[in-house]
């Protein structure tokens, strides 16, 4: 559960910073909508929407977890599982199959070559 949420809390100040970008640019309608982060652990998610905080944890990870609270209710993000098979990052990080690669390419956008 660490490197996961290691990993939201990161991608949560990305995308507080690129909302922030957004809300300068004239061009962009306003309101913005929130961030979709995309989570493959569901106990990370059910701790965000928690309201109880009844962890027995580290000190750096109550202070991700209260980071990315934060940004959750004030709507800068939304948080959504995705089961491991479709979650498209795996290809990067885990050993899998070529054809779970060439799929995920394919969902990226990604020619073969």
């Amino acid at each position: 559960m660490k490197a996961e949420l290691t990993a939201l809390d990161t991608a949560t100040v990305e995308a507080e910073w690129l909302r922030e970008l957004l809300m300068d640019l004239p061009v962009v309608e306003k309101p913005i909508p929130a961030i979709l982060m995309n989570c493959d652990n569901q106990t990370v998610i059910v701790k965000v929407n928690s309201s109880k905080d009844n962890m027995k944890s580290s000190r750096h990870v109550k202070r991700r977890m209260k980071s990315v609270k934060k940004l959750k209710n004030s709507g800068v993000i939304a948080l959504d599982y995705v089961q491991m098979a479709k979650n498209l990052a795996n290809q990067f990080t885990k050993g899998v199959s070529r054809n779970v690669i060439v799929n995920a390419s394919l969902e990226l956008g990604m020619r073969l070559t």
